[in-house]
C-alpha cells in the first residue's frame, strides 16, 4: 500500500507528457521530487516528524494540493523561482 501512495507522489510529480529518456533526466526528477517535499516540509513544521514518503502521501490526499505540486515541479523546470516559491506556499499541510 505504501509503494502505491509513493508511485501516486512521484506519478503526480511528473509532466503528463514527459518520458525519461535518459538516466539523467531521472536523476533530474529525483532530485526535483526531493527538493519539493523539502521545501513543503519547511512551510509544515508540525509535520517535519513524518517520513518523507508519509508526508508526501497526505499532502497529495488534496485536489488542490496535487496541482500545486505539479505547479511547483513545472517551475523549477523553468528555473522560475518566483513561481515556485508561489506554488510551495500554496500547499496547504497535511492534518495528522
Amino acid at each position: 500500500m505504501k509503494k502505491i501512495h509513493t508511485a501516486a507522489f512521484v506519478a503526480c510529480l511528473m509532466l503528463p507528457t514527459v518520458t525519461m529518456a535518459a538516466p539523467l533526466e531521472g536523476l533530474k526528477f529525483e532530485q526535483q521530487k526531493q527538493q519539493v517535499v523539502k521545501d513543503v516540509k519547511l512551510n509544515c513544521p508540525a509535520s517535519s516528524g513524518l517520513s518523507d514518503a508519509v508526508f508526501a502521501n497526505k499532502v497529495l490526499e488534496s485536489a488542490e494540493n496535487k496541482t500545486a505540486v505539479q505547479s511547483a515541479t513545472r517551475a523549477l523546470d523553468k528555473n522560475d523561482k518566483a513561481g515556485y516559491q508561489k506554488a510551495i506556499k500554496s500547499i496547504q499541510c497535511p492534518t495528522k
